[in-house]
């Protein structure tokens, strides 16, 4: 099983866009990761396809954020797939479990300019 390159932007884009996810997509998003977490099953990549391609702004910048890498990909190998599979989602869920802690501790400079 190989991480698809759209998916395996969804970490980055939490990171450096974190405005285009509504709390109620990372609270969604969570509850969708949390079965994938252990076991994923064979369609495991379907599923969070599925969930970014119902989130049009999510999906367009995942979209660009996998071509820019795409031009820097190296070939991963073949062994511990199913490991590296798991512990993206892993990884990925605990990022989202996080975001919102770090969201409130960040100062609202936004709104203070306005």
């Amino acid at each position: 099983m190989t991480i698809d390159p759209l998916l395996q932007s969804l970490p980055v884009l939490l990171e450096t866009k974190p405005e285009l996810f509504s709390p109620a997509d990372l609270q969604d998003l969570q509850q969708t990761l949390v079965p994938l977490e252990d076991n994923p099953p064979e369609n495991a990549e379907q599923i969070l396809k599925d969930w970014c391609k119902a989130r049009r702004p999510i999906r367009d910048a995942l979209r660009n954020l996998a071509r820019d890498r795409e031009l820097k990909k190296v070939k991963p190998s073949q062994a511990n797939q199913s490991t590296r599979t798991t512990n993206f989602f892993q990884e990925l869920s605990q990022q989202v479990k996080d975001k919102p802690k770090s969201e409130s501790k960040k100062p609202d400079s936004d709104k203070s300019n306005g």
